[in-house]
């Protein structure tokens, strides 16, 4: 039998305390993203916004770091130690997957670069093209349609990088070192749901036609899935 992965998720966030009890914590929404993967894939949670971190960086066999309210370049004291665990996993080869505000900080510790942009929100589930091939046979080209919710983005690639997914509005939305980073700015751990319940929460600062025109794309169904096989894919690799 195959040994299964022991993968740490550092939580550099969590579900706001004003859309509890209605809406999954991330522990929820992670644990059933990955649930089909039980039997290949172990997990721990590991709550590094509140400045905690594996005891050994061989602790786990791979990383993944969660999307967050929070920016790269935020005053936060967990901040600065978060960028040297990511160079420092990086260094080791172990595999590292970033999801949103994780795709942010691993392109800007790497020494690429990310922050605020000037183009404002993207929100709700949005296609992009998959630009290049990954383990598993997933070949480039195929629509990538993912659930989005935020106004900072990648605006440098890492050395070495390669663009995975991009439109014009964000050109850097996924990328791939390949066998040691996959990153997405997109959320496949998200439901529709819970992007629902978010948009309103958040329709002030999105605004109300725009939270609405992404409401919209909410009967469609977002490719997680497929994600989900592309981590599993590069994990096993």
């Amino acid at each position: 039998m195959t040994k299964p992965i022991k993968l740490g998720i550092l939580l550099a966030g969590e579900t706001g305390d004003d859309m509890l009890p209605d809406n999954p914590t991330y522990q929820k929404m992670y644990s059933d993203f990955l649930a089909p993967c039980a039997a290949r894939l172990h997990f721990d949670f590991i709550q590094t916004r509140h400045g905690a971190f594996p005891e050994s960086l061989t602790d786990y066999d791979a990383y993944l770091i969660s999307g967050s309210r929070h920016g790269v370049y935020d005053n936060l004291p967990w901040l600065p130690p978060l960028m040297d665990f990511i160079r420092a996993a990086f260094q080791a080869r172990i595999p590292l997957i970033g999801v949103c505000f994780g795709h942010q900080a691993i392109a800007q510790a790497l020494g690429g670069a990310a922050g605020l942009s000037a183009k404002g929100w993207g929100a709700g589930i949005i296609a992009m093209p998959q630009k290049c091939a990954l383990p598993g046979g997933h070949k480039p080209q195929q629509q990538i349609k993912l659930p989005y919710m935020h106004q900072d983005q990648v605006t440098r690639l890492p050395q070495n990088a390669e663009i995975l997914l991009g439109n014009d509005f964000c050109p850097y939305a996924g990328f791939v070192i390949h066998g040691r980073v996959l990153s997405v700015q997109g959320h496949p751990e998200f439901t529709n749901a819970y992007m629902d319940a978010l948009l309103t929460r958040r329709q002030q600062s999105v605004g109300k036609a725009q939270a609405e025109a992404a409401r919209t794309t909410l009967t469609q169904t977002a490719d997680s899935a497929l994600v989900r096989q592309w981590f599993m894919d590069f994990l096993d690799t």
